[in-house]
C-alpha cells in the first residue's frame, strides 16, 4: 500500500472509530451499553438510520441539527471524529516505517481521545476503557513486535508499563489524594505503548504531561478560572505528554543525555 493510500485509510479509519467514540463517550460514564440500544435523538427519540450516522457529512449536510425536530445536535460528534482521523493520521506518519504498529497506536489514540473527552466532561477516567485499552493495546503490540522479527519489544513494553505505573503509583501516595486513581490505572496503558518505542521515553512522556498540566494550571489561576485547591483533569495532560513522547521523546532523551 503506498503512503497516499495509506493516508485515506487512516483518514476512513479514523472517522468511523471516532464516531463510534461519540457513543462511547456518552454512555460509559452513564454504565450503558455501547452497542444498545440504537442511537437515538435526545429530544425527540427519533431512531438514527444510515444516512443520519456518516461521519461529518451527516453533521454538515443536516447543519448541526435533528432531522425530524431540528433539535441542536452540539458540535462533539464532528469534533470527536475530526480529532480521532487526525490522530490516525499521524500515527501513519510516524510509523510509516514499522507500518505493523499502526494498528495498535490506533487503538492508544481511540482510547486516549475517549477518555480525555470524558474526563474533561466529568473528571473521571472509567477503567472499563483504560483495561479494554491495555488488553487490545498488549495483544496488537505483541503482533507487531513479530511481525518486525523484534521479539525484545515484548520485554520493552513489559517493562514500560511497570515504570509508568510505579512512577505515577508513587506520586499519587505523595499527593495525598491531589491525584486521582483513575490517573494511576491509565499510567500502565501508556507506559505498554511508550515502552514498546523505548522504555526510556516513559518518564519523559510522563513529564511532558505534568508540565503541560503545570502550564495550564498557572494560566488558568492567572485568569482567576481556577484556585490552588480546584480539581483539574489530569487525564488529558497524560494523553498530551504521551503524544509528544511518540514522536519527540527519543529527540528529548537524546538531549539529555548528551549534556
Amino acid at each position: 500500500m503506498n503512503f497516499s493510500l495509506l493516508i485515506v485509510v487512516m483518514v476512513v479509519a479514523g472517522l468511523v472509530i471516532g464516531s463510534f467514540l461519540t457513543v462511547v463517550v456518552d454512555r460509559v460514564p452513564q454504565g450503558a451499553s455501547v452497542v444498545a440500544p440504537p442511537s437515538r435523538c435526545g429530544s425527540c427519540g427519533l431512531r438514527l438510520g444510515p444516512l443520519d450516522l456518516v461521519p461529518v457529512i451527516s453533521w454538515l449536510a443536516l447543519r448541526g441539527k435533528c432531522r425530524q425536530c431540528r433539535a441542536p445536535i452540539g458540535i462533539e460528534p464532528i469534533v470527536v471524529e475530526l480529532i480521532t482521523a487526525s490522530l490516525f493520521v499521524l500515527m501513519a506518519i510516524r510509523f510509516d516505517d514499522t507500518r505493523a504498529a499502526i494498528p495498535a497506536y490506533c487503538i492508544l489514540m481511540a482510547v486516549l481521545v475517549a477518555q480525555t473527552w470524558i474526563d474533561l466532561r466529568t473528571k473521571r477516567l472509567p477503567r472499563e476503557i483504560t483495561y479494554t485499552g491495555v488488553v487490545l493495546g498488549a495483544v496488537a503490540l505483541a503482533i507487531a513486535a513479530i511481525v518486525i522479527g523484534e521479539p525484545e519489544r515484548l520485554w520493552m513494553m513489559a517493562l514500560g508499563a511497570l515504570i509508568a505505573l510505579v512512577a505515577m503509583w508513587l506520586i499519587y501516595i505523595a499527593s495525598r489524594g491531589g491525584m486521582g486513581d483513575g490517573d494511576v490505572r491509565l499510567a500502565p496503558l501508556l507506559g505498554l505503548y511508550l515502552g514498546w518505542i523505548n522504555p526510556g521515553i516513559v518518564l519523559p512522556g510522563l513529564f511532558f504531561g505534568f508540565v503541560a498540566g503545570a502550564v495550564v494550571g498557572v494560566a488558568m489561576m492567572a485568569v482567576d478560572r481556577a484556585g490552588r485547591r480546584t480539581a483539574v483533569p489530569f487525564g488529558p495532560f497524560l494523553a498530551l505528554g504521551t503524544v509528544v513522547a511518540i514522536f519527540a521523546g527519543q529527540h528529548f532523551v537524546d538531549l539529555v543525555m548528551a549534556r
